[in-house]
C-alpha cells in the first residue's frame, strides 16, 4: 500500500513538473518541428499574368483562392512568407488568418507607380491589408487600399505602390518593387461574432423545439379529446337502448320510445323485488359461506368428534 502511495506522489510530480516545463517554453519557431501547424504554406499556380495561392487559413476548414496581378509592371514572383519572420509588438499573428506574401514586379519605370490587386472570396468589406519593410524603423504600415465588391462575393484590394517608396522593401528605385505584406480581420471581430450566431443560434434551436412541443401537444389534446368523444356517442347509444329493452315488459308490447315514462304494474314491481332478493341473498351467502366457511365447519367438526368421544368412552367403560 505504501508503495503504491509513493508511486502516485512521484507520478503526479513528474506530471506537474512537464506542464510547467512546456509553459515556460518560449513561443519560437524553433518549437516546431515543421513550420506553422495552424496556416500551411500556400500552393502557387500561374495562369498568364495572374497567380493564385491556394491554402487553408485559420478557422476555416476549406481551401481558398488569393489571385494576385499588377497593373504598370510584370509580376515576376509571389512567395510565401512566414509570419514570424515578420513578428513585431505592435501587430498579433490573431489577426492574421493567412501566410504573408512578397510580390516582385519588374518592367517599372524608375521612381513609378504600380498597383498591385489582390481578389478573393476569403476578404469581406472590412479587410484590411497590412505592409510590412524591415529597413523602416516601424516596419509595419497600415496603406490607403481601395476594397472593391465584386459579383459572386468576391472583393478586389487595390494597393499603390512606388518605386522605391515606403512600401518598397528594396528601397531603390530600380525599376522594381518588392511588396511585402498580408490581408488581415480583426481577431476580435471575428470571435465575436462567432459567439453572436452561436448565442442566438441556441435560443433560435430552443425555439424551434419549443415550438414542435406546443404543436405536438395540441395534436395529442385533440387526439384524445376524438377519442373521448368517440365512447362517449356509443356509451349515449348504449344508454338510449336501455329503456327500449327495459320497456318491453310483455310479449307483444310495443317498448317505450327513449324520454318517455312508463308506469310499472304490482305484479312486475313484485317480481323485480323477488328477483332482487333473491339476488342479493345469494351474493350475500356466497360472501358469508367463503369468509366464515371455515368457522363453520371447525364448528361441526368439534361437536362431532366430542359425541364419537363420548361413544368411545362409554364403550370403554363397559
Amino acid at each position: 500500500m505504501q508503495r503504491k502511495t509513493t508511486l502516485k506522489i512521484i507520478f503526479r510530480a513528474l506530471l506537474f513538473t512537464g506542464i510547467f516545463l512546456l509553459a515556460a517554453l518560449p513561443a519560437s519557431p524553433a518549437n516546431f518541428i515543421s513550420g506553422d501547424i495552424e496556416k500551411p504554406m500556400p500552393v502557387f499556380t500561374r495562369e498568364g499574368d495572374t497567380l493564385s495561392a491556394k491554402l487553408i487559413p485559420r478557422a476555416k476548414t476549406g481551401s481558398v483562392t488569393i489571385q494576385f496581378k499588377v497593373n504598370g509592371g510584370k509580376l515576376e514572383d509571389v512567395k510565401g512568407i512566414d509570419f514570424f519572420i515578420c513578428e513585431r509588438p505592435e501587430v498579433d499573428v490573431k489577426n492574421f488568418k493567412s501566410a504573408l506574401f512578397q510580390v516582385d514586379a519588374s518592367g517599372i519605370q524608375p521612381g513609378g507607380e504600380v498597383k498591385v490587386s489582390i481578389v478573393s472570396q476569403f476578404f469581406i468589406s472590412s479587410t484590411q491589408y497590412y505592409v510590412f519593410n524591415q529597413t523602416l524603423e516601424k516596419p509595419w504600415m497600415i496603406p490607403v487600399i481601395q476594397n472593391i465588391s465584386l459579383p459572386d462575393r468576391v472583393q478586389e484590394l487595390i494597393i499603390t505602390v512606388k518605386d522605391g517608396g515606403p512600401y518598397d522593401s528594396d528601397g531603390a528605385e530600380n525599376g522594381s518593387i518588392q511588396f511585402i505584406g498580408g490581408p488581415r480581420d480583426s481577431f476580435w471581430g471575428y470571435a465575436l461574432g462567432t459567439l453572436f450566431i452561436r448565442f442566438f443560434g441556441i435560443f433560435l434551436v430552443l425555439s424551434v423545439l419549443m415550438i414542435g412541443m406546443i404543436l405536438s401537444g395540441k395534436f395529442f389534446s385533440w387526439y384524445l379529446s376524438r377519442k373521448s368523444g368517440s365512447g362517449n356517442s356509443s356509451a349515449s347509444k348504449t344508454s338510449s337502448v336501455g329503456p327500449i329493452l327495459s320497456g318491453m315488459d310483455e310479449p307483444g308490447e310495443l317498448p317505450v320510445q327513449a324520454g318517455e315514462e312508463k308506469a310499472i304494474s304490482g305484479p312486475t314491481a313484485a317480481a323485480i323485488a323477488l328477483a332482487l332478493h333473491l339476488h342479493l341473498s345469494s351474493s350475500k351467502a356466497r360472501s358469508m359461506a367463503g369468509a366464515g366457511g371455515e368457522q363453520a365447519s371447525n364448528a361441526w367438526t368439534r361437536d362431532g368428534r366430542s359425541r364419537m368421544m363420548n361413544d368411545r368412552l362409554a364403550i370403554y367403560k363397559r
